[in-house]
């Protein structure tokens, strides 16, 4: 028997396509390595590519998936920019920023979406932006990705040009409710684009060109996670069980129907007792018995935080953040969670937002029917983080004394700086005072003030010497000319 068994491993070895893997170990005893092994027989399986319908009920009637779109957007916006009154008011009249949040919203959303300014430049929407020429901004509109399409004829074919190969015409239709389909052709240059999930080349083509939905690689956490807080429902409904005995329940069940209807009242009657008097009437002769049993819910608040690292997990967004739940743990504080999440945040701002105020920007400048232009076109973000009073007092007092021992030294003109720290109506970190004269750079020792300042004083002579010499000249020529 003993060496049929080998006969059979001997065979069996001898026949590699039986085996799953001959990279190494396996075992024909436990399956190891073998193709009925639980894990050789374990393969990714790609979920279902969410539609835009699914994407848009998600982002209506998810929270979490709603908040996951938009934080990201949100964050990075805050506060908008600090820029120049005037720049400030000209970005609101266009509504800048809501068209921004709009635009980065609907592209993390479904993988892309366009802002179309909508200019006035004397020229139609599908001719190439002319800066020279524009009268005024107009609008600004935002457009998903599933209302933009292209032919291959509106595709770049010039090798010289940064976007070779990607649309340089979008043809955009307003076909919401399918009632009407209007559409209209516009150029590139008169668009900014807003993308999301990046994906392989490969997947882009059979994508339309576009990115993928943020969702679409957190869309099982996101099911795991509120299948979870769905049946920790269920437990909580069933939470207490009452159950009644009664003596002989079965022999009066199979009675009939009036022993039946008997019963029911008698179940109903200790419903109400228990509801309106908060007391239960029991047969004192023991046929009677009520008794309530609780689920245990041990273990429940762990599971949900499990499954809520998980969507943290696939999506970077801390659980602070998220979630709004504070950091456990001892000594736990999250700075470094923040600190990670802001930097993703800063990454966002200048891959996209960055990018699209620099391009409004430029459209702003050449208005010409815009005639209160500012004088500073600088602009920066805001900080991510908002001190509080006691914090912010703190650091206007380390910016007053940095100011104050530069001012001692004679490095900055008060008047000048107190002009950028404060001029603009509200207190300014970041501020850029004008440049020295090459000759006030000079460093001067104590040792060598008297000699400068004698060298000072035999400039000032010479120079007034050679004024009296000129002047002398002068009037001895117009003397000259006088007496003829």
């Amino acid at each position: 028997m003993f060496k049929n068994i080998q006969n059979k491993i001997a065979n069996y070895l001898s026949k590699p396509n039986n085996n799953s893997r001959v990279d190494g170990y396996s075992s024909v005893f436990t399956n190891l390595g073998t193709k009925r092994s639980r894990t050789n027989s374990t393969f990714f399986r790609p979920t279902l590519s969410l539609d835009q319908y699914t994407l848009a009920e998600i982002y209506k009637s998810n929270g979490i998936g709603k908040r996951i779109v938009n934080i990201l957007v949100d964050d990075a916006i805050r506060g908008f920019i600090e820029a120049d009154k005037l720049l400030l008011k000209e970005l609101y009249r266009v509504k800048a920023k809501q068209a921004i949040i709009d635009a980065g919203c609907f592209g993390r959303l479904y993988g892309g979406a366009l802002l179309v300014a909508f200019v006035d430049d004397e020229q139609e929407f599908d001719k190439p932006l002319n800066l020279n020429r524009i009268q005024q901004l107009i609008s600004l509109k935002v457009f998903d990705r599933h209302q933009i399409y292209w032919n291959d004829d509106d595709l770049c074919n010039d090798f010289y040009k940064e976007y070779y190969g990607e649309p340089e015409l979008f043809t955009i239709t307003n076909n919401w409710n399918g009632l009407s389909d209007i559409s209209f052709k516009v150029h590139r240059s008169r668009c900014c684009i807003f993308g999301g999930d990046k994906i392989p080349n490969s997947l882009r083509v059979n994508n339309q060109g576009w990115d993928v939905s943020v969702l679409q690689s957190c869309c099982e956490s996101i099911r795991n996670y509120n299948l979870v807080n769905t049946s920790s429902v269920e437990i909580i409904q069933d939470f207490v069980q009452v159950i009644l005995k009664l003596n002989g329940l079965a022999q009066k069940m199979a009675a009939g129907e009036e022993v039946k209807a008997s019963l029911n009242e008698r179940i109903d009657l200790i419903d109400k007792t228990r509801s309106v008097s908060n007391s239960i009437i029991l047969d004192g002769s023991g046929t009677e018995d009520y008794e309530k049993k609780a689920s245990s819910v041990s273990g429940l608040a762990d599971l949900w935080d499990r499954f809520s690292e998980n969507i943290c997990a696939v999506t970077g967004i801390p659980a602070t953040r998220l979630f709004g739940k504070s950091p456990g743990g001892l000594n736990a504080t999250g700075a470094s969670d923040l600190q990670n999440w802001y930097d993703i945040v800063r990454a966002y701002r200048g891959d996209q937002i960055e990018p699209c105020i620099n391009w409004l920007l430029d459209i702003l400048k050449s208005q010409k029917s815009w005639t209160d232009k500012p004088k500073v076109w600088e602009w920066e973000f805001p900080s991510l983080t908002a001190p509080s009073e006691l914090e912010w007092a703190e650091i206007k007092k380390k910016y007053a004394e940095t100011d104050a021992i530069y001012m001692d030294r004679g490095a900055i003109d008060p008047i000048e700086c107190w002009q950028e720290r404060f001029g603009r109506g509200e207190f300014h970190v970041n501020i850029k005072l004008s440049k020295p004269e090459p000759e006030e750079l000079i460093e001067i020792d104590d040792d060598n003030a008297d000699l400068l300042a004698v060298e000072k004083n035999n400039e000032e002579d010479k120079e007034s010497k050679e004024d009296k010499e000129v002047k002398d000249i002068v009037r001895n020529t117009y003397k000259k000319l006088k007496n003829g």
